[in-house]
């Protein structure tokens, strides 16, 4: 196995075509590799496109980012086409995937990076029924559930407790301090006070 970090991320999306990062980091001082291909396929792995090959070979010391378009033959790109690269040396390759489909990517969704027209055109948002709703909070019960707690922890105060000298001693002791050092570090809590 090669020891390279190989990511794809899905730049920009037009009907025919997508643009792509691709990133290959070592992760040690360098790795030795031979070639990287990318292609894009249909959601059941038939080429949408040419198979591209990356001018990358050779030993790989920092992290390299490259962009580039992928074509599709037919337009638009089906839904669930996925992007797939392949990097190798010898016999040894890491192969990854990128989905196509915009606003698939983890990031986006944890970062909005991207953000939804509410005025375009072409949306696809609608709200979901009362009935759609119920189907969908049997698997993801949580949509539905309250956003603050349903019982509240109610604070008090435990009596009983060690004196402040008896927990003073006790941090002391479970810290190692020798006996002049603790000496000190008392005489200076009882002058903040």
């Amino acid at each position: 196995m090669l020891a390279l970090s190989f990511d794809l991320r899905l730049e920009e999306r037009s009907p025919d075509r997508v643009l792509i990062s691709v990133l290959l980091a070592p992760h040690g001082a360098s790795t030795w590799i031979e070639g990287v291909a990318l292609q894009l396929l249909a959601p059941g792995g038939e080429p949408l496109s040419a198979r591209v090959l990356l001018p990358i070979s050779g030993d790989l010391r920092h992290p390299m980012l490259s962009t580039l378009e992928l074509i599709a033959h037919t337009e638009p790109i089906p839904q669930g086409s996925r992007v797939s690269g392949t990097a190798w040396a010898g016999t040894d390759q890491i192969e990854t995937t990128v989905p196509t489909d915009p606003f698939t990517e983890l990031e986006v969704h944890m970062r909005a990076r991207r953000r939804i027209d509410p005025d375009g055109d072409d949306r696809d948002l609608r709200l979901l029924s009362a009935e759609e709703r119920a189907l969908i909070a049997q698997d993801f019960p949580w949509i539905d559930e309250p956003r603050l707690p349903l019982a509240v922890g109610e604070l008090g105060v435990v009596e009983g407790g060690p004196s402040e000298e008896e927990a003073l001693d006790e941090l002391i002791g479970e810290l190692g301090i020798d006996e002049e050092s603790a000496e000190w570090l008392k005489e200076l809590l009882e002058e903040e006070e």
